[in-house]
């Protein structure tokens, strides 16, 4: 099973896929308040367990209905292939250009200041929803290779997304903290990680055009 999943690529593109979605151009400088209203807390272990079980089973529900798709599309090959293929080249494309398929609503994530388990699970919910409009193009792309799968693959390959925002956000979350917060404005370095997502995310797009890739 394990030597399975490491050769499994789906499980690698998912998980590239959330690192893409962490490092949205309008999602990073929230990362302070998001971490302000995590790591306060007393009981801060299993609050942020509640924090990542939460952020979790959000994408994993979204993936499960992507993934009910999967059976009625499978008689369609080869056109499914061009459809969902082409959908995730247009969204490489948005992703470069920094687009925003739906309107980002802001949350008051102070609200759940304080607490546990509980309060840590209300708030990788909400921080999920902050993320859907922010990382739109990249969640889209997932959500296309979700819905050639079935609702059990759909749904661990957006548990695998969401382990991709998580990590980054629980180990490398303080150092971009504080160099947002000491005003750097908008680093270098995002438009190289913009650029190169965008490459991987149009590649992966045509490889599913030209029935290169399996789910």
């Amino acid at each position: 099973m394990e030597i399975t999943l490491v050769k499994d690529v789906s499980v690698w593109i998912a998980l590239g896929h959330g690192i893409l979605a962490f490092f949205s151009p309008c999602v990073i400088p929230l990362i302070p308040g998001f971490l302000g209203v995590l790591m306060t807390a007393g009981k801060r272990f299993f609050k942020v367990l509640g924090f990542f079980l939460g952020l979790s089973l959000l994408f994993s529900i979204m993936g499960a209905l992507s993934g009910n798709i999967g059976p009625f599309l499978e008689r369609y090959g080869q056109i499914v292939n061009i459809v969902v293929g082409s959908g995730i080249v247009l969204m490489g494309v948005l992703y470069l250009f920094e687009a925003q398929i739906f309107k980002a609503k802001q949350v008051n994530v102070w609200k759940y200041k304080g607490g546990g388990f509980w309060k840590g699970f209300l708030l990788g919910m909400a921080i999920g929803f902050v993320w859907i409009p922010c990382s739109s193009p990249v969640l889209a792309s997932i959500f296309m290779i979700a819905s050639q799968t079935n609702p059990v693959k759909g749904a661990f390959l957006l548990f695998i997304f969401s382990l991709g925002i998580s990590i980054p956000f629980l180990t490398i979350g303080g150092l971009i903290a504080k160099l947002t917060s000491r005003g750097f404005g908008k680093p270098k370095w995002e438009k190289v990680l913009r650029i190169a997502g965008s490459a991987f995310i149009i590649t992966l797009g045509i490889l599913v055009i030209l029935g290169k890739m399996t789910w």
